[in-house]
């Protein structure tokens, strides 16, 4: 069955004829596009649509505050935001949308978007499928048996399940795509869903609490654009061209100052963006992320050996193997 998909607020012609390309590859059932808040109330009334492409205004309001009082069993699992500004891609990723595209866009981006958004969508229905077939399964076994191929045949009317593609640990980037299944004979393997990003921050005494906008690490600004909040990041914000692209923190290996640019260094990807590494510096903390080098921030979670080289310097080693030279300057650092 097609997923549907709303439209909600003014979004460039182009992009309308783009979405409407990509509905028969997709198998997708565009939605009438909606452009004012009571449009979008009724766009988005039960069954609430699958997915949701979102221009950043109504013609009688903003969209994404729309969103952002909306319940979160009210909004589609896939959500896509759309905007012409780079601001707006913070206010995507407080929505906790699938994906920002930026305008103007070529059709390939709002492909790649879209797709994402779908994937994230069948993903859940597969873990919702999983789940119902654990529970048929528990209760049979207190029965007394179970035929696995019986009972997913009768839920599905097929012999195995077929996983949509698989999303890697890196998000938006480095994406790795297999279908994983089971037989009678075999195991059932459901991939997890996409997860959307959490919204717990930190305290003044680094303690996770709950209920409050994660702080995001802007490296273009020299405090990292964190001016206010005492919250710590937990996500880089990486711009390139005209893309927007939140990296998990924890997946960082290590940031290489390039000039007026920063080079990140992530899970054998490199993004490069505007920065600073007093940025880096002074936003994260210093326990984890440790500067090594005048160039070179490292996350201490990754190295996994240190060996002392002659004049004082050292070299580490990180878990994939990576190696980076330790300067004597910034030794004590390192614990």
């Amino acid at each position: 069955m097609a997923l549907r998909v709303a439209v909600l607020g003014q979004l460039p012609e182009t992009l309308l004829a783009q979405l409407s390309e990509l509905a028969l590859s997709l198998d997708l059932t565009i939605l009438p596009q909606a452009t004012t808040v009571p449009g979008a109330q009724q766009a988005l009334s039960a069954p609430v649509p699958d997915i949701a492409v979102v221009g950043s205004s109504f013609t009688d309001g903003s969209a994404y505050a729309f969103l952002r009082a909306l319940p979160p069993g009210d909004r589609p699992v896939g959500l896509v935001c759309v905007g012409s500004r780079d601001e707006e891609a913070v206010v995507a990723f407080e929505l906790q949308a699938t994906d920002f595209v930026l305008l103007p866009a070529p059709s390939a981006r709002l492909l790649e978007a879209v797709s994402r958004a779908r994937q994230q969508v069948l993903q859940l229905a597969l873990l919702r499928t999983a789940d119902e077939l654990q529970r048929l399964l528990s209760e049979a076994g207190a029965a007394g048996g179970v035929d696995l191929s019986a009972l997913f045949s009768a839920r599905t009317g097929h012999g195995q399940v077929l996983a949509p593609d698989g999303l890697g640990a890196n998000g938006e980037g480095a994406r790795r795509r297999r279908a994983v299944g089971g037989t009678a004979t075999g195991t059932l393997i459901a991939s997890s869903p996409w997860r959307a990003p959490s919204r717990v921050t930190a305290d003044r005494s680094g303690r996770a609490r709950d209920g409050a906008d994660e702080a995001i690490l802007d490296l273009t600004q020299e405090d990292g654009g964190r001016a206010g909040s005492e919250a710590r990041p937990l996500r880089v914000l990486v711009r390139e061209g005209r893309r927007t692209r939140f990296v998990p923190l924890a997946e960082v290996d290590w940031f290489e100052a390039d000039g007026n640019y920063i080079r990140v260094h992530t899970a054998g990807e490199k993004f490069r963006t505007r920065g600073t590494i007093t940025a880096i510096e002074s936003a994260l903390d210093p326990r984890q992320f440790v500067r090594i080098h005048r160039r070179i921030v490292v996350n201490m979670d990754r190295v996994r050996e240190m060996t002392p080289l002659p004049g004082g310097d050292g070299l580490l080693v990180l878990g994939d193997g990576a190696t980076l030279r330790l300067s004597r300057t910034y030794r004590s650092r390192v614990r």
